[in-house]
């Protein structure tokens, strides 16, 4: 408790007045892209901790803002203390820490310009007449999932119920109920070898002649369990883990990623690739297909 009274103070009016001054200042470094200046904020044994790792002395520090400051660069930098600071945690005014916010657009040759934002902590010491970083430590804030990649929760029950007839149909072996749930120029690509089914299939027609093959050729029982889901633009990509267990050739274990779109009041498969991992197929010997 009387640690945690002492975090809620009010800093010092004149302490705080010095560190937003320290603040502006190094804003400005950072804004104009000048690694010494930036640098020079920190003691001669200060460290820096990001998300990369720690950085320790002031020479190696401004290295490592002069190689950022290369590739990126920042402007609206802009640092923002908590109220309760500065906190004194040394001898008189040697040393305090101070929490706070930062944010920045920042653009470089394949980025931007974004919106980064994120917090700090710092541990400043008194040096002469003038303030510098013992230990700068700061992190970036993930940026939210974009409202694009989202699926709604009515369009994924959707999405889910055109799914569950595909296992119906597959099933009940009904290739032609399963050919229906294509569009007319669907696609569906297999990674594994076309004398084993595999291959890509085009159109209706053919996918339903490949799932036929399929069904006098290994007839067996499908799960399959939707993982992921994402809107792409108008479409939706759903993620499966799909297990087929067939009396000849044994279990077959892969990943597919399907396309939906809408059509009219339902949704119907543009396309469908489905992975094979090697590690995933217990094959019995395969016999020659007989068409």
């Amino acid at each position: 408790m009387p640690a945690f009274a002492q975090q809620t103070n009010t800093p010092d009016p004149q302490l705080r007045e010095q560190l937003l001054a320290f603040v502006t200042k190094y804003e400005e470094a950072i804004n104009n892209g000048d690694a010494v200046a930036a640098a020079v904020f920190f003691a001669e044994d200060g460290i820096l901790v990001n998300d990369t790792g720690p950085v320790y002395g002031q020479k190696a520090i401004e290295k490592y803002y002069a190689g950022v400051f290369e590739n990126v660069h920042f402007s609206n930098y802009i640092i923002t203390v908590d109220q309760n600071f500065p906190q004194i945690i040394g001898k008189a005014d040697d040393e305090a820490w101070s929490t706070g916010e930062w944010s920045s657009t920042v653009r470089g040759q394949d980025l931007g310009p974004v919106e980064k934002k994120g917090y700090w902590s710092v541990i400043d010491t008194r040096e002469g007449d003038a303030r510098k970083i013992r230990m700068l430590t700061w992190n970036m804030t993930p940026a939210p999932p974009s409202p694009a990649q989202t699926v709604d929760p009515e369009v994924r029950q959707q999405i889910e119920a055109v799914s569950m007839k595909f296992v119906e149909a597959y099933n009940k072996y009904d290739a032609t109920a399963l050919a229906a749930l294509f569009t007319e120029d669907a696609v569906e690509v297999r990674n594994w070898p076309a004398d084993q089914h595999g291959g890509t299939a085009s159109g209706r027609e053919a996918i339903e002649k490949r799932f036929a093959a399929d069904f006098a050729f290994n007839p067996g029982k499908m799960v399959n369990e939707i993982v992921q889901e994402y809107a792409v633009g108008n479409d939706i990509c759903a993620i499966a883990n799909i297990s087929v267990g067939g009396a000849l050739v044994g279990t077959w274990k892969n990943q597919a990623a399907t396309f939906y779109v809408r059509d009219a009041d339902t949704w119907k498969i543009r396309m469908v690739y489905a992975n094979l991992p090697s590690s995933h197929r217990e094959l019995k010997p395969l016999t020659p297909v007989q068409e």
